[in-house]
């Protein structure tokens, strides 16, 4: 989701920041930008200590920082930090190699966490955003406590966190355990249930039975963190409904090897864009978590053909589509804007496919896509800066670069790069293509 940047700025009026002042300059010294790609530094400046009017002390991650400073800013309308940016910062600090013996990132896990409980709504959904006056924001539409993205990355985040701060926190981690079972309750009311019913947009079959109907990008986050929800409680209704969802996903294939638009998993409805694209990674998981071959075939269909066709056609935003017997037409396109957050999904599922096959044109595929960060994209511009830890917030045209460094860009990059780190194969292939 973008978001425009406000003019409202750190130390505005407000009750819960701790900290009104931030220096770089307390961070420690970048390593050397060609050894190391995790910089945690940039993350860390958007990490901001706060509390709750309850008393509860967390910390949030604030949504933008513009250039050329690099201040940080709240989002007009919307607030200074959110779940959808704050979840997944947990997953940097709680995926980081040393987060075992690493206090400082254990305790960085911890008050975003703490932030998430919080802001989980009485109804067992969470809010996303909060004000910098303390208050969280109840009435906007890209923060209300209804089935959307916001919970499905608490979700993520609070189940793939839960067995690292069992050990370090178990009263938290109890607190954790309670959130997410209370937010699977509603899953179980407001989704299992719904039939598997279809409808046909521009000629194309697509379900009824998804977030938004036929979303696709949520359903595979979903299921992301239902896989992880079962590891802890070994729900029968739960992997049901994980079938459920990838069957939905699944449908949602458009075109295959030889014929356009090559395999993709479309958004919604009749559209797909590149941001939460995280449909072929997610039926990779499906398709071990449940036992069945056709989610995983499916899933390296989309990696075998549409990635290589976006590499070779310089990646893309968004496109629509309409189908008329086995043919589909392109309706719209866009090519910009490119974000980090387009790239990231994608590389996940072609890493995955890497480490089920051991077979090295994954690894260049992944490799090449991760290297968008490091130049290889229409401006050949590096994205993400190893000195500062940075990434730019996005592409905007053939030559034009937002320059702003923001949570989620920042996030997506550190989320791609700490994988990258973790496989030689796919850092070699990166090496390769970046400029």
């Amino acid at each position: 989701m973008k978001r425009i940047a406000s003019v409202f700025y750190l130390c505005t009026t407000g009750l819960i920041l701790l900290a009104c002042t931030k220096s770089s300059t307390s961070q420690p010294p970048p390593p050397p930008p060609d050894t190391i790609l995790i910089n945690l530094s940039h993350l860390n400046y958007l990490y901001t200590p706060l509390t709750f009017p309850n008393g509860v002390n967390a910390a949030g991650i604030y949504i933008y920082s513009e250039a050329p400073d690099y201040h940080l800013v709240e989002a007009s309308g919307e607030g200074f930090s959110c779940v959808d940016d704050v979840s997944r910062a947990t997953l940097v600090y709680i995926r980081s190699k040393n987060f075992s013996s690493d206090t400082s990132s254990q305790g960085k896990a911890i008050n975003l966490v703490k932030f998430m409980l919080q802001m989980q709504s009485a109804n067992g959904y969470f809010y996303n955003f909060l004000f910098t006056n303390g208050l969280i924001n109840k009435a906007g539409a890209t923060s209300v406590d209804n089935p959307n993205w916001w919970s499905w990355r608490a979700l993520q985040a609070l189940t793939e966190a839960y067995p690292r701060i069992k050990n370090i926190d178990p009263s938290l981690a109890a607190e954790m355990d309670a959130s997410i079972t209370k937010l699977v309750a509603n899953i179980k009311r407001d989704f299992v249930p719904l039939p598997q019913t279809t409808k046909v947009v521009n000629g194309i079959t697509v379900p009824e039975w998804l977030p938004a109907g036929s979303g696709t990008d949520q359903a595979s986050l979903m299921i992301i963190g239902l896989i992880s929800y079962y590891a802890l409680h070994n729900d029968a209704v739960v992997k049901d409904y994980v079938k459920k969802l990838a069957d939905g996903v699944a449908l949602m294939q458009a075109g295959d090897g030889s014929n356009y638009p090559y395999g993709p998993f479309l958004s919604w409805e009749n559209t797909w864009h590149a941001y939460g694209n995280l449909q072929a990674y997610a039926l990779m998981n499906a398709s071990a978590f449940l036992n069945d071959e056709t989610y995983k075939t499916k899933a390296f269909v989309e990696v075998d053909n549409f990635y290589p066709w976006l590499l070779q056609n310089g990646f893309q935003s968004s496109f629509s589509l309409s189908k008329s017997g086995s043919t589909y037409q392109t309706l719209s396109e866009n090519d910009y804007d490119q974000i980090a957050y387009g790239i990231e999904p994608m590389f996940f599922a072609a890493a995955e496919a890497y480490k089920e096959t051991l077979d090295d044109k994954y690894a260049d595929i992944a490799g090449h896509i991760a290297a968008w960060l490091l130049g290889a994209n229409d401006p050949a511009m590096n994205m993400y800066d190893t000195a500062t830890g940075r990434c730019f917030d996005a592409i905007f045209s053939a030559t034009g670069v937002n320059r702003n460094s923001g949570a989620e860009s920042t996030i997506e990059a550190l989320l791609t790069l700490q994988k990258v780190e973790e496989v030689p194969a796919i850092k070699r292939a990166l090496d390769k293509y970046k400029k």
